[in-house]
């Protein structure tokens, strides 16, 4: 019973996502599963603009003034409607209305068993992440509340008095939820991570199965059950960091791959998914521009996942080779041969040097994360669809494996396996391979990071999977209906109640791999362990308000959970996060409480500092205290001739100053 109290936040999310999306889909007279491929990362883009524009005309942070935008927007689109082409309507409105319902069921079924395992593994609906990064994501969701402004340029959280650039809308997304329902800031987190990795996630799973391998039932089936297919994403990922950002970054990037398609004309991604052109450069532009402010890495994994694409299409273009009609058929196109070519050749010089530009600039410091396995062992983890993770998928290997073979076999396919092969190459020099500069050339933007490359590994895997799929089906489906029509009192039940197993079938296939990640996600979320923040921690924080007055600033260790002080509490910690430039006298003040009271006092009048937080050394790493040694005297305050015990749980004690 208690995951009731997630219904309310989930069901606002997604009515977030519907009401700030839909307008511009129906400005663009968009019908059947294209309003759904349209209206989702339009919602997002419009949270974008809307974080960006809110600060500059003094504004606060809710609904409404995006709602303002998205309507302005769907205005100014259906002005020119006219401008943006006419989209490709070649089927009935009821086929196009059932067209919808059919892709948005397909991605329900992946969603679905996503969800319960996402359920399953943070084990309570507010759950807080056990994690380094937690204390910043949620205190950053508090931070917009506070201030009224969720703008990516002016976050200043880590660095007060010094704003700086931080992708915020999926914080932005969150203080939206709290602000609709009232949840708490934790609930509302986890409503937002089920909305993107259920929700998000498998409706552009759908439209990039269909992209490449048509826009059948069957094909839209199979690509929203195989959405679940891979642990490396979304399960793993949400409870590893936790990287929130780019969690939900990746969950935008089919739909920025389906308008890279689209643009480029491959595949039957046109016919698939009819959109005017004008309108496939706004669904590229939007999806960039939302998924960037989500977390700007993904501009890599879209590079390594589309050079090859990209580049198949520059030459054909320089050989002036025919290319994909409406109809599906090959014709050779209006513009001149000339034109192509230079055309082509631009593009190829944009390309490289776009390319080449984000990764030096993109390029994160060099964290001193080793390959796990060697070359032979990271090729193994490749082989079996579970990179990184312990157990490996062997029916899905063996999916992704025909789709290869039938994408290497149809020439206008095999740029999948060229997009496969390379986000593949970069997990596997990341985990294959020990820390050294021409490793952190390919691997840098992603701080050198396996775990993290390995969740990209699934976005060249899912359309070879489709592919492999919807060729099993076609050739299993005669033999299944003649059975139902020889064995059966009733052909037709038979028939759907054999394709109802075979789905069941690809469900259970794509979980076969998926215990290691669920355990991930259990381990990242468990309180029992407290490595972040345990059960008596949690209980002083949710009760702070009682004791520590509005407005007050709380001395804490970073080390450990005392900085939600400021997300469930609301109430402002010296160190809301491990990293980040503080005021000096800030260190001074919990380096001193013990052993010198003087100076002690004198930094808690310059701050104005009166309450302590403390939780112990249990801290998140377990040798955080020698990373960070300003922190390693806030302990046995006790001894402390300045402090007071205001409250305790079990060894949380909540300390006033009092001795000054």
């Amino acid at each position: 019973m208690a995951w009731i109290a997630l219904v309310a936040p989930v069901v606002a999310a997604v009515l977030i996502i519907a009401v700030l999306g839909l307008p511009a889909a129906l400005a663009l007279r968009l019908r059947g599963f294209a309003i759904a491929l349209v209206a989702v990362p339009a919602a997002f883009a419009v949270l974008a603009l809307s974080t960006v524009v809110t600060p500059f005309v003094g504004i606060s942070w809710s609904l409404i003034p995006a709602l303002g935008i998205a309507i302005l927007l769907a205005a100014a689109l259906w002005l020119l409607r006219r401008w943006l082409g006419a989209p490709a309507l070649s089927n009935s409105g009821r086929v196009r209305h059932a067209e919808l319902w059919i892709g948005l069921g397909a991605a329900a079924i992946g969603g679905s068993v996503i969800a319960v395992s996402l359920a399953s593994g943070l084990g309570s609906p507010g759950a807080i992440s056990q994690t380094f990064d937690a204390n910043f994501h949620l205190n950053t969701v508090r931070y917009i509340l506070d201030t009224g402004s969720a703008s990516p340029f002016g976050m200043e959280l880590t660095t007060p008095g010094s704003p700086g650039f931080y992708p915020a809308l999926w914080h932005a997304f969150v203080a939206l939820i709290v602000q609709l329902t009232g949840a708490t800031i934790p609930l509302a987190t986890n409503a937002a991570l089920f909305v993107v990795s259920a929700v998000v996630w498998p409706i552009g799973a759908v439209a990039l199965g269909r992209a490449v391998a048509g826009p059948s039932t069957h094909v839209t089936i199979v690509s929203g059950a195989l959405a679940a297919a891979f642990p490396n994403f979304p399960l793993f990922l949400a409870g590893y960091g936790v990287i929130y950002p780019n969690l939900f970054a990746l969950t935008l990037l089919p739909y920025l791959l389906v308008a890279g398609l689209q643009l480029l004309n491959l595949g039957p991604a046109r016919r698939s998914l009819p959109l005017a052109p004008g309108t496939r450069w706004l669904l590229f532009l939007g999806a960039l521009g939302a998924a960037v402010l989500a977390h700007p890495n993904v501009i890599h994994a879209a590079l390594a996942w589309g050079m090859v694409p990209v580049l198949m299409v520059a030459w054909r273009a320089l050989r002036d080779r025919p290319v994909l009609g409406p109809s599906g058929l090959l014709i050779q196109p209006a513009m001149a041969p000339a034109l192509r070519r230079v055309g082509a050749a631009l593009g190829v010089v944009a390309l490289i040097v776009f390319t080449t530009a984000a990764w030096i600039f993109g390029q994160t410091y060099d964290n001193a994360w080793q390959g796990f396995y060697g070359p032979r062992s990271a090729a193994l983890q490749l082989i079996g669809g579970t990179p990184h993770l312990a157990g490996h998928a062997w029916t899905v290997s063996l999916i992704v494996l025909l789709g290869a073979a039938l994408a290497w076999r149809h020439r206008g396919l095999r740029w999948l396996l060229g997009s496969a092969a390379a986000l593949a190459f970069l997990y596997w020099v990341s985990d294959g391979f020990p820390s050294s500069e021409w490793r952190t050339m390919f691997v840098g933007p992603w701080y050198n990071d396996p775990r993290r490359l390995a969740s990209l590994v699934p976005f060249g895997a899912l359309p070879l999977a489709v592919l492999g799929a919807s060729a099993a089906w076609s050739m299993l489906r005669p033999g299944l209906r003649r059975f139902a029509t020889l064995r059966a009192r009733h052909p037709e039940r038979t028939r759907r109640l054999l394709a109802g197993f075979a789905i069941l079938f690809l469900l259970a296939a794509g979980q076969a791999g998926s215990f290691s990640a669920l355990q991930s996600v259990r381990e990242g979320y468990d309180s029992r362990k407290a490595l972040l923040l345990d059960h008596d921690e949690r209980a002083l924080l949710e009760r702070l308000d009682e004791d520590v007055p509005t407005g007050e600033v709380v001395a804490n260790n970073p080390l450990n959970g005392s900085s939600l002080s400021y997300a469930l509490a609301d109430r402002a910690v010296l160190f809301p996060h491990t990293n980040g430039n503080y005021d000096p006298r800030a260190y001074t003040l919990v380096g001193t409480l013990v052993s010198d009271p003087a100076a002690a006092c004198a930094a808690s009048a310059d701050l104005g500092v009166r309450f302590v937080l403390d939780f112990g050394t249990d801290y998140i790493f377990e040798n955080a205290g020698k990373v960070w040694p300003q922190f390693a005297k806030l302990k046995q305050l006790d001894r402390s001739p300045l402090l007071t015990e205001v409250d305790r749980e079990g060894d949380a004690v909540l300390y006033q100053i009092t001795g000054c």
